[in-house]
């Protein structure tokens, strides 16, 4: 029931808005560059979103190989 949006380079890369039961997504970055308009070894902004629809039951998890620079604001 968590809703997630993850953007890459400002493009919307993984959906998990809405009402549904556990998910997973997975983004193959070489598969969707010329999606994403990224290119290897360039820098280009990240931005996770993530929404809790109830008090308990919730977690997710970010698993990646992606080197992170100039991660500021995180925000909570």
């Amino acid at each position: 029931d968590d809703d997630l949006w993850t953007f890459i380079n400002k493009k919307l890369a993984i959906d998990l808005g809405g009402l549904h039961g556990a998910q997973t997504a997975t983004i193959n970055l070489d598969a969707r560059a010329a999606e994403l308009g990224i290119e290897k070894g360039k820098s280009y902004p990240l931005s996770v979103f993530h929404a809790e629809r109830r008090t308990d039951k919730s977690n997710f998890r970010i698993d990646t190989s992606i080197v992170f620079t100039n991660c500021s604001p995180i925000l909570r």
